[in-house]
């Protein structure tokens, strides 16, 4: 009997973990705003040279062992307007463990004056893992004694295509390219299994004074299979180093945020979730913190100033000859 139940609770774990991978692949984050690369890789470069972002989050305080993400990325300038970036993080939820490393490769292209198209391409490996150790049961069962935990490995690669035009920008991509075959039976069998992921945004920065900015932004993402979920969010920026922000999330959560720039190359982000209904109305918020470093400030001199093509012109002593020409003319009709 008992042999039957570790069997169940086991198959429940399994059963939970291709769930958690289904209703929401990768844990989400606020703090795109002030750090685009956790949004999209292809936004290397767009406001900065290089940068690195440590950021910490802790879902529904409320509950024991909730969801909990350290999240680390990177990017730098290598030239020729190319950009190599990284990124990784671990999602811990009780016995559930999600790790992520990724690398990726931006390309900045100018089409005209202030008008750039960034074309990012990046791939990423995956392992999920189930710690067995921590289960409460009898040690010496022969199911689990010489078992500490389940693990397994997997890969995937992504890309995205942003266009800055000054202060808006429009972004597309496909976060997730590649589909498990069989998705949804290999999560239910607790295997670690994608879904094709798209993903769309649009931005624009206001100038609302010479010391206050207005950043609306609108960010959609589509999972195969899965509800979309949208965030519509507005930051308030005054002398664009100290900022406030809001965000309503379609899946019943608001977040209000609040950040600055500490030195001249230091920012820091703090945002607190609140749920309005379903599971997160009652899992007590969510914190969220991001400490930023950022360094080369783009001045763009990897892209040579964007000239109109010059229309042909004469040459000057044909010029001057047709002149004298319309001259002499003009005087033998005198």
């Amino acid at each position: 009997m008992k042999k039957y139940k570790i069997l169940g609770l086991l198959g429940l774990f399994f059963f939970l973990a291709g769930k958690m991978a289904v209703s929401q692949q990768f844990p989400l984050t606020d703090h795109y705003l002030m750090n685009p690369y956790s949004l999209s890789p292809a936004s290397a470069g767009s406001k900065e040279k290089g940068a690195f972002f440590f950021n910490y989050r802790k879902d529904w305080l409320s509950f024991g062992q909730s969801p909990e993400t350290i999240r680390f990325n990177t990017h730098f300038y290598i030239g020729n307007s190319m950009y190599l970036g990284a990124e990784a993080f671990m999602d811990e939820v009780d016995i559930f463990q999600r790790f992520k490393g990724s690398l990726s490769y931006t390309y900045r292209l100018q089409m005209a004056d202030e008008q750039y198209l960034h074309f990012g391409l990046w791939g990423s490996v995956y392992q999920n893992t189930i710690n067995i150790d921590e289960i409460y049961g009898n040690p010496d069962d022969p199911l689990i004694r010489n078992l500490d935990q389940l693990s397994k490995m997997t890969y995937n690669t992504g890309f995205g295509l942003i266009y800055y035009n000054r202060n808006f920008e429009v972004g597309l991509g496909m976060p997730t390219l590649l589909r498990t075959k069989d998705a949804y039976l290999e999560q239910s069998q607790g295997n670690f299994a994608f879904e094709q992921e798209f993903q769309f945004h649009i931005g624009n920065t206001f100038d609302l004074s010479s010391e206050v900015q207005l950043q609306p932004y609108v960010v959609i993402r589509r999972t195969s299979n899965q509800p979309t979920i949208v965030d519509v969010s507005a930051s308030f920026i005054f002398g664009k180093r100290f900022w406030v922000s809001g965000m309503y999330r379609n899946s019943q959560v608001v977040a209000l945020g609040v950040g600055g720039e500490l030195f001249s190359t230091m920012n820091l982000h703090y945002t607190y979730e609140l749920g309005l209904g379903g599971i997160h109305y009652d899992g007590g918020g969510t914190h969220e913190i991001t400490l930023g470093f950022k360094f080369g400030k783009n001045d763009f001199d990897d892209v040579k100033e964007y000239k109109q093509p010059r229309k042909k012109q004469k040459n000057r002593n044909y010029m001057l000859h047709d002149y004298q020409q319309m001259y002499e003319q003009k005087y033998r009709r005198d």
